[in-house]
């Protein structure tokens, strides 16, 4: 069953989905090529960081708190990724 935080959020997490599955087969596409595999990274993780910025501002919940913490686990995703591929 799905709870009721979860139906009220349903488009934004099916549009998180959708560009994650995105994101993934272009990863496939790219396995050819480790540079551009690491800009559709980066360019996931800045997606990821102004998507969750911009929920929590709609939802007037943004803080500098939660800024600082998008973008410190977009750069963890980045640089583990970085030291996996390179």
């Amino acid at each position: 069953m799905i709870s009721i935080d979860a139906k009220k959020h349903l488009w934004y997490y099916s549009g998180l989905l959708i560009v994650s599955l995105l994101a993934l087969s272009l990863l496939w596409m790219t396995a050819y090529d480790g540079a551009l595999q690491m800009a559709v990274i980066v360019l996931m993780s800045l997606f990821c960081v102004v998507w969750g910025l911009l929920h929590h501002f709609m939802h007037h919940d943004l803080h500098i708190k939660i800024v600082l913490e998008y973008i410190l686990i977009g750069a963890l995703g980045i640089s583990i990724v970085f030291f996996i591929l390179g």
